[in-house]
């Protein structure tokens, strides 16, 4: 029997919820025009629900109201200029490389105006499959924006009843993602002979990425929704679990100790597989969290693992006492269970009742606020050197090359030509390469299994019925499976045309016209400002190094002034990883490239890693701030924090010119081993013994990191 409990799951599910939204706005237009007795209106005013459905993301009430007034201007400016221009080609062609372009520019105002942009211009290529069909030039652009009107205010409704859905959604993806990367991270304390394991490094750094893109999308959420607060919502609380959800993605993503060093160590000790066992059960809790969350009731920790930390706590000075080990790795592993055990401490208070302290409750806004920043910020991206511009200037040409072929030469239902296009051409050829595939066998598998469908189901009712359901599985496949989602648009495509009769004359135009539309995709991505990723690499490595300091510099200071969890720190903080995430997708970007286009992918992963365990040597400083009182000691670290700077300023700097005739190279005098980091003191501060360590493990990565970016710009030479 279907309980309470497994509807709520159900209807947490971000998927399932917005498949039944869009299953709900359809299935009542359907009704609608039924009861009109006008279902020839069907097709357009579907098309216009898919348009708005792809065009607008989470917001308030107040701030959907404002996205969906912009959006409806959008679509009908889009709209009515089709059928405008539509009987004058060039003019036509003028038009469209002008709209794309404008709208394409729009996003560099922020993430929401890019969908927004998508959005418009998808509808504006459905204006262009019905240009011609209809007597009177208002009535089609009239009906799409009537199905994007229906499903903005069906959607408005659907947000009055559960307001906070989209918060909860996105703060569970967020501990969801974590979740994985506490699994990740466990592999680590598995003993193994040999070489360390250098795809799980690869791996960690991906699910590392993950997180940082899902904590940045759960912010822009919360920004939406602190405009406007309403205390009974319970919005403070969860502002509160996302400032836990990033303290405990610092902690996590803290390094104490190169890893590989504990095997020889640690082989056929247990101490190794109870650090592994506790991750792994704390990856557990962090999925449980996501699942209380999403469904909105309150987690209770299991006090059990409190027994595992003290078991753990007596391993380790059962191991101290045996003397058998480093007294340096005894140390470390002694701040790794302190690392651990605050976590399980944050874990724990998740649904505390006291809010978890941070000192400046506060949220940075990157989004331009005025009519002039917003100006400013389209005007800074009008560079040839900005991707978004270039991405702009690429879709622009390949829409245009794709109405010349529908205008030139005898293509039926040419129109599918620029729909594909404006769906394949992504900014990357990766992602572009990733699309042309899915969609090309989506397409494939549609028609397939569309066309016999259209002679077992001949009546305009059941084929209405395929099409809202097709648009739903749409939506439901949209993001975890393109592939699949092109199948199902096929098939809403197939009995759309079968409703005016034209089912099985639209196969093949299909097919031709997708295989056309991807391959000037790729024509364009590949040969009209091409955005390769070597090309960019070593600014982005610089760029990885430079957040890295500014991070290091806002956590040292802190050991003189103590612990506070800043507005400043925390913007040094994401952009350390923001970065760190750059850096990683543009590499596994590259190996997908054509390798004429690449440069040396072991050398540049190999940078990656380095970068990736630099950030975790500086996360576990960050981890463990705490104020030190002795000057003597401040004055070491300062010194060693200056010799540190100057070699990661070098650094950045060497690669940041790596394009230029004239290369800085690493300077070799600036060597390890000298008593800025390696002579200090005695000192039984156990701080001060962390803070020491810490920085030698991040001497040894630059100098790591100096010796590959040697190799690396004598590649650039």
């Amino acid at each position: 029997m279907y309980s309470i409990k497994q509807f709520r799951s159900h209807w947490a599910n971000k998927t399932i919820n917005y498949s039944v939204l869009v299953f709900v706005t359809l299935v009542s237009l359907v009704l609608i025009t039924q009861y009109l007795q006008v279902e020839h209106y069907d097709t357009p005013l579907i098309l216009g629900v898919i348009a708005a459905a792809l065009a607008i993301e989470d917001d308030t009430f107040c701030g959907r109201i404002k996205s969906y007034s912009l959006a409806l201007v959008c679509f009908a400016i889009a709209a009515f200029s089709v059928h405008l221009l539509y009987p004058y080609p060039a003019l036509f062609a003028l038009g469209l490389v002008l709209s794309t372009f404008a709208f394409v520019m729009l996003g560099a105002i922020g993430d929401s105006y890019r969908t927004l942009s998508f959005g418009s211009l998808l509808l504006a290529i459905y204006a262009m499959l019905g240009a011609g069909n209809y007597t009177s030039m208002w009535l089609q652009p009239a009906l799409l924006l009537s199905g994007a009107f229906w499903f903005f205010f069906v959607s408005l409704l659907w947000h009055l009843i559960t307001p906070m859905h989209p918060v909860r959604q996105n703060l569970a993806d967020v501990f969801a993602t974590l979740s994985k990367y506490f699994t990740v991270k466990s592999q680590r304390f598995h003993p193994h002979s040999g070489q360390p394991d250098r795809q799980l490094g690869i791996d960690e750094a991906k699910l590392n990425s993950t997180v940082v893109t899902a904590l940045n999308q759960c912010k822009s959420i919360l920004l939406s929704h602190s405009k406007k607060v309403d205390k009974k919502n319970g919005w403070k609380n969860y502002l509160n679990i996302y400032f836990l959800a990033q303290d405990i993605h610092e902690r996590i993503r803290s390094s104490h100790i190169k890893y590989e060093e504990l095997v020889p160590q640690f082989m056929h000790s247990d101490i190794m597989f109870r650090f592994k066992y506790l991750l792994e059960q704390q990856a557990l809790s962090c999925q449980k969290i996501s699942n209380a969350i999403s469904v909105g009731k309150v987690y209770r920790h299991d006090t059990a693992y409190q027994e595992k930390l003290s078991e753990l706590e007596a391993s380790l000075d059962y191991a101290k006492h045996l003397n058998h080990y480093s007294e340096d790795v005894m140390d470390q592993l002694a701040f790794l269970y302190k690392n651990l055990a605050t976590v399980e401490e944050l874990i724990s208070n998740i649904d505390a009742a006291e809010p978890h302290f941070i000192d400046e409750n506060s949220l940075y806004d990157p989004n331009a606020k005025s009519i002039r920043s917003i100006f400013t910020r389209i005007k800074s991206s009008m560079t040839i050197d900005n991707p978004l511009f270039r991405h702009a200037i690429r879709l622009s040409s390949a829409l245009l090359i794709g109405y010349a072929a529908l205008t030139l030469l005898p293509i039926e239902h040419g129109y599918w030509i620029i729909l594909t296009t404006l769906f394949v051409c992504q900014p990357s050829y990766s992602a572009t390469k990733q699309k042309l595939v899915t969609r090309s066998l989506g397409t494939v598998t549609g028609l397939l299994i569309g066309t016999p469908l259209l002679a077992l189901f001949p009546s305009p009712a059941s084929q209405i019925t395929f099409i809202v359901i097709s648009a739903v599985l749409f939506f439901s496949f949209r993001v975890k499976n393109y592939g699949y989602a092109t199948a199902f648009i096929t098939l809403l495509v197939l009995f759309c045309f079968a409703q005016v009769g034209d089912g099985y004359q639209v196969v093949f135009p299909r097919l031709l016209n997708t295989l056309l539309g991807c391959f000037i995709s790729v024509l364009a991505v590949m040969y009209l400002l091409p955005d390769w990723q070597s090309k960019k690499l070593s600014k982005l490595m610089s760029e990885a190094l430079d957040a890295n300091l500014d991070y290091l510099d806002n956590i040292l200071a802190q050991y003189r002034t103590g612990k506070k969890d800043s507005l400043g720190y925390r913007i040094t903080r994401r952009n350390a990883h923001d970065k760190d995430a750059d850096l990683n997708v543009a590499v596994r970007n590259m190996a997908i490239e054509p390798s004429k286009y690449r440069v040396d992918i072991n050398e540049s992963l190999r940078f990656l890693m380095l970068n990736h365990s630099l950030l975790g040597y500086i996360s576990a400083l960050g981890a463990h701030r705490k104020r030190i009182n002795d000057a003597e000691i401040h004055k070491l670290i300062l010194n060693a924090h200056h010799h540190l700077r100057h070699r990661l300023k070098n650094c950045s700097k060497s690669l940041s010119i790596a394009d230029s005739p004239t290369l800085t190279k690493p300077n070799d005098n600036l060597s390890r081993g000298t008593n800025m980091l390696y002579g200090w003191p005695i000192n039984d501060d156990v701080t001060v013994q962390l803070v020491s360590r810490q920085l030698q493990l991040i001497d040894r990565a630059i100098a790591d990191m100096e010796t590959v970016s040697t190799d690396l710009l004598q590649i650039y030479e």
